[in-house]
């Protein structure tokens, strides 16, 4: 099995086979002790109502760190409403501008990315890339950017893992981590190839 080394926040990890679903151990082993925001029941919002969601929340639970290498950050999920749910038809410009029903459909910001949001789908569970900028022409919704949270947590962890690499001041060992980065995110969730928020984050790299 081949080893590689990276930090995230100084601390060397071993990667051993990716995880399809991670568990707490494999996460912090890449993204630090204590890096995971893993809330109870009563933390959970009702309108979160994906069961594989909830599940890996209340055991596993999400990293809640800021990737320095890429600049995404989680950390606003330790806020008091840092899940807070958000009407998914208004954001991603389905309702009609006098539509005043309760919504039905929701989702929650997992990941930020400067103004990008990655956005967990309430009954689903997918991860959706969300433009802000977009919302009020109809056009928020980015298309996926993973199929699931434990996908998502995985695809951060690969991250952290490759940091030292992505950092090097050698180009070429640097060119190196990103193919070989995008390869294993990739490999674990086709969406990364289609996703503009995975381009951007790929051409900051480069």
């Amino acid at each position: 099995m081949t080893e590689r080394r990276g930090t995230h926040g100084g601390h060397a990890v071993k990667s051993n086979d990716t995880p399809l679903i991670p568990d707490a151990v494999w996460l912090e082993e890449r993204l630090g002790e204590g890096s995971l925001w893993r809330p109870d029941e009563t933390g959970l919002p009702a309108e979160l109502t994906d069961a594989q969601s909830r599940e890996f929340l209340l055991t596993v639970g999400f990293p809640a760190v800021h990737l320095d290498v890429v600049g995404i950050d989680t950390r606003h999920l330790r806020d008091e409403d840092g899940l807070e749910p958000f009407d998914a038809d208004e954001i991603y410009g389905h309702r009609y501008p006098d539509d005043d029903s309760p919504p039905k459909n929701f989702c929650f910001t997992m990941a930020l990315w400067g103004d990008q949001h990655l956005m967990l789908d309430a009954a689903d569970g997918g991860i959706t890339h969300y433009d802000p900028n977009g919302w009020d022409h109809g056009d928020g919704w980015q298309g996926p950017a993973a199929d699931s949270l434990p996908v998502l947590a995985v695809l951060l962890g690969l991250i952290a893992e490759s940091s030292n690499a992505l950092e090097s001041a050698d180009d070429a060992v640097r060119a190196a981590a990103i193919t070989d980065l995008r390869e294993r995110m990739t490999g674990q969730d086709l969406n990364v190839n289609d996703s503009a928020f995975w381009d951007e984050i790929f051409e900051c790299l480069d």
